[in-house]
């Protein structure tokens, strides 16, 4: 059996790590992954085993996220959230049953409002589909708009089935096991994981539209005095619409996601400034924070050290 995306064998467990440290345990992903709440420092933790056509592994979240990037190329990609908090995906919110599937050149921006665990099965594209048209008798292609749901009285049994894998690999010696022993193995993962799903369209609503031009509108704006009125005025909906957007669909408040935003614009300046001319001030003022006392804290907060200490260690 040909392995054409993936290292069959490797597991990857890394420890419980900051958020930049533990994405690059994450085998063939392009990733980045951003704290959201300032209550917590966001740990992870990643766990996985690949076969020559699945990644399949699991993230552990301590806290609210936001991440972006690309996932594996030539891949087609489903994964589980199990959070209490709100899932948004490209501005959509989803079901806590609902699966998220990436294909090919699809760009990767999630939001998630509270502790998570993300089970992630990460599959060469061409194997895929030929397994699902196998199953379902049908193509995929006509199927990908369509949301892929979790039956909900089979939750429990789901999460055992992908913790099992898991388990499997990181206690069991994987170098007796030959190309077929690893072919049944990744049908059986896919079967399985095909008979948990059911399908069920769904049209996008305004409320998409609207947090999607909000978001775009707020990163373009990070250097400017924007308020939340005039922000909704140019939107064309009422403040409280869109104070509710953000909470339905992202779990905060609008003035809290670009806050955050230009924390970590500002953190990646400093990371880049020259400490001997550089000063944190300015580089606040920029994005529109006006009261250093203020900011510090903010600052302090989010990322657990100053804006100074970071100045201090940039390169």
């Amino acid at each position: 059996m040909e392995n054409t995306l993936f290292h069959s064998g490797l597991v990857v467990k890394s420890p419980v790590l900051g958020c930049e440290e533990a994405v690059a345990y994450s085998v063939g992903w392009d990733a980045e992954v951003r704290q959201t709440e300032k209550r917590n420092r966001l740990l992870m933790q990643v766990m996985g085993f690949h076969t020559p056509h699945i990644q399949f592994g699991s993230t552990y979240y301590n806290a609210a996220f936001m991440v972006r990037g690309v996932c594996p190329q030539k891949s087609v990609v489903i994964t589980y959230n199990q959070t209490k908090g709100v899932i948004n995906y490209r501005n959509r919110r989803f079901d806590r049953n609902e699966l998220l599937v990436l294909t090919r050149d699809e760009e990767l921006d999630l939001v998630i409002s509270g502790r998570n665990i993300t089970f992630t099965i990460a599959i060469d594209e061409d194997y895929f589909y030929k397994v699902f048209i196998d199953y379902y008798g049908m193509d995929f292609e006509g199927t990908v708009k369509k949301r892929l749901l979790l039956e909900p009285q089979k939750e429990s049994v789901f999460l055992d089935f992908l913790q099992f894998w898991i388990d499997y690999f990181l206690t069991h010696n994987k170098e007796y096991l030959l190309p077929e022993d690893y072919e049944k193995i990744e049908q059986e993962i896919l079967h399985t994981l095909f008979a948990f799903i059911i399908g069920n369209g769904q049209k996008i609503g305004s409320e998409n539209r609207i947090l999607k031009e909000a978001r775009g509108l707020l990163e373009h704006s990070l250097d400017l005095d924007l308020r939340l009125s005039d922000t909704a005025k140019h939107l064309g909906v009422s403040q409280r619409t869109l104070e509710y957007t953000f909470k339905h669909n992202l779990g905060m408040t609008p003035k809290n996601y670009l806050q955050v935003l230009r924390l970590y614009a500002i953190r990646d300046e400093l990371k880049l400034a020259d400490p001997r001319v550089t000063k944190v001030s300015d580089i606040a003022l920029k994005y529109a924070f006006f009261h250093m006392g203020h900011f510090a804290s903010e600052y302090k907060k989010l990322f657990g050290e100053s804006p100074m200490e970071t100045l201090k260690s940039s390169n």
